[in-house]
């Protein structure tokens, strides 16, 4: 059991914002591959229950952030390499250099681990640690939240979505078809919907991942989880950077700029975000479960 817990401290607003089903998304595949170590820790620390489950800790993190709360962890969700030219093909990642004063989305990761470690740390603080990583994971799989270029795509605007191109009055921008538009048609969702829709759609699209990783032989074990260096997250990042080049601007940014993204450009990449969120989940669960596995290992937590 826990002991009182001040949420004074901070408080969880369990609401989402309307794109928090694919976090959400990631937190329930993981929780289908956590070890039953993981599973233990996890609900202790943040104190699971049915009102806030772990898709809602995985969601948590951009209500924070977004808010009057944690303003300055803005900049853990990304990393923008300033070598990123994919007008140019070009698309590369050099944490030294990209990663100014540790203030990124690799080493938010690398950071908030050494917390969530650290049983002398505060409850409170080091459940905060443990729903940042739960959040992290997805962003760090969006190919957007790895791009330098433009601010990650949020300058790449306007973009058309069914509506003919150009659309000059339009407001969407390539960052946000990535993190909402792409998913939600995948998954035939309206643009807008309650915390609870969300949830179901999530529910059900972990369910949907899960079921063709069992076919394929997944068994969420294997992904480096690297838990005392920044190889692993590193690696992750680079991946998602990859693909701004392959296919996030594959073909450059006049031609974004001028085609309705909901019809060729969709086609060519709704798979590649379900993919993106799938290894999210896998990979998230390795992590957790690496965490669990020290923790165990050091002994019963005097504090949970």
């Amino acid at each position: 059991m826990l002991k009182s817990l001040s949420l004074a401290l901070l408080a969880v607003n369990p609401a989402l914002s309307w794109d928090g089903f694919g976090h959400q998304t990631v937190g329930y595949i993981a929780q289908k591959y956590f070890t039953s170590e993981a599973n233990a820790t996890l609900g202790a620390i943040i104190g699971l229950n049915s009102n806030f489950d772990i898709g809602d800790a995985a969601a948590w993190a951009d209500t924070v952030r977004d808010g009057a709360n944690l303003p300055w962890s803005k900049n853990w969700h990304f990393i923008n390499p300033k070598g990123d030219d994919p007008n140019n093909h070009v698309c590369t990642v050099n944490y030294t250099i990209d990663c100014p004063g540790s203030n990124c989305i690799i080493a938010a990761i690398m950071n908030q681990t050494n917390i969530l470690l650290d049983t002398t740390r505060p409850l409170i603080t080091r459940r905060n640690a443990t729903m940042w990583l739960l959040h992290f994971f997805g962003d760090l799989h969006q190919p957007m939240h790895t791009s330098g270029f433009k601010l990650g795509g949020n300058a790449v605007r306007p973009v058309c979505w069914d509506s003919p191109a150009p659309c000059p009055g339009g407001t969407r921008n390539l960052h946000a078809i990535w993190d909402s538009a792409i998913p939600r048609k995948w998954r035939s969702m309206p643009e807008e919907t309650t915390p609870a829709e969300d949830k179901v759609a999530a529910v059900a699209w972990a369910a949907d991942i899960y079921a063709k990783q069992q076919v394929e032989g997944i068994d969420g074990y294997g992904a480096c989880a690297d838990l005392h260096g920044p190889g692993c997250v590193l690696g992750y990042a680079a991946e998602s950077n990859r693909l701004v080049c392959t296919n996030a601007l594959k073909d450059g940014e006049p031609w974004v700029l001028s085609h309705d993204l909901s019809k060729e450009y969709y086609e060519e990449n709704a798979k590649v975000v379900e993919g993106r969120v799938a290894k999210a989940g896998v990979r998230l669960a390795a992590w957790m479960n690496g965490i669990a596995r020290v923790l165990a290992a050091n002994g019963r937590e005097e504090d949970l």
